[in-house]
């Protein structure tokens, strides 16, 4: 599959493409690329350079240097790994996985290949669970919560323009996009402080405003702004969500978020010049098709 803004935004990459490593790909310990994986590699290294043939026929045109992606200290070391096509007679692109080497992801596993900012071709992989957490972590969301509730105005909501602004500020040496708590608030009052997923959903009264308690959430993460030239942070993008589904959006398996990403897609007319799979990518919750 390839890569969607999402994933060019998380690993800071150009293009790139992934999909899942099957049980017979492990045991056989090579991936036959398709469609954009094998557009990357051949663009990359270039068709003539690639050998025809078995790994035999010509050890050194075989072997391709790639950097190896590491999750855990974000380090790119150089690995070298066989690439052939290896029936003349037809265009199969061929990834020899070696252990030895360095590369062998488990069956089950996401594999993925980029060109990086730096115009190097990079590999990698991830088992599957983490790969589907992959940026759904919001760290200023609670602080961001905390706002809404001081700044709530229980006698009516503001009366502010629903376009909101680009703000940004710098916080522990971070680039941030500041939103604004008003209109958050404008959002809970016109959603009457339900839940847009479910409105049956019950929650609690809070103490501080005396409202039911509901939460603030960007359909489309603020974190990608950078990727928009008008403000996400706007009254048709804030949804009124209960801290279940609130959670849910970030953290639930792939297919349930997905599920709750269509819910609120088909009740807000306002973000239909996105398709559902537009939003859903940005939560990486597109189901990936071998």
């Amino acid at each position: 599959m390839e890569f969607k803004s999402f994933h060019n935004d998380f690993f800071r990459a150009i293009c790139g493409a992934y999909s899942r490593i099957t049980s017979r790909e492990y045991y056989d310990s090579q991936i036959t690329l398709t469609d954009n994986e094998a557009d990357i590699v051949i663009n990359y290294f270039g068709y003539e350079n690639i050998n025809v043939g078995n790994v035999g026929s010509d050890k050194n045109k075989s072997l391709k240097k790639f950097l190896l992606y590491n999750a855990e200290y974000q380090e790119y070391n150089p690995i070298y790994l066989n690439l052939v096509f290896p029936k003349p007679a037809k265009p199969e692109l061929r990834l020899y996985l070696a252990e030895s080497r360095g590369y062998k992801p488990n069956g089950g596993d996401i594999w993925f290949i980029y060109i990086n900012l730096n115009n190097e071709l990079v590999i990698g992989s991830l088992e599957e669970k983490i790969w589907n957490t992959l940026g759904q972590s919001d760290i200023d969301d609670v602080f961001y919560q905390a706002r809404i509730d001081d700044t709530i105005n229980i006698e009516r909501p503001f009366d502010i323009s629903s376009e909101g602004k680009i703000v940004t500020s710098f916080s522990s040496g971070r680039l941030i996009y500041v939103r604004d708590p008003k209109l958050a608030i404008n959002r809970l009052f016109k959603s009457e402080f339900r839940c847009e997923v479910d409105s049956s959903h019950v929650t609690f009264i809070a103490e501080k405003t005396k409202l039911p308690f509901m939460e603030a959430h960007h359909f489309i993460p603020m974190r990608f702004q950078h990727l928009f030239n008008s403000p996400l942070d706007n009254l048709n993008n804030i949804i009124c969500l209960c801290p279940n589904c609130h959670r849910a959006m970030h953290h639930a398996i792939i297919n349930y978020k997905y599920e709750l990403i269509k819910q609120i897609y088909f009740k807000r007319p306002e973000m239909h010049q996105f398709s559902v799979d537009d939003i859903a990518q940005y939560y990486n919750c597109l189901e990936i098709i071998q």
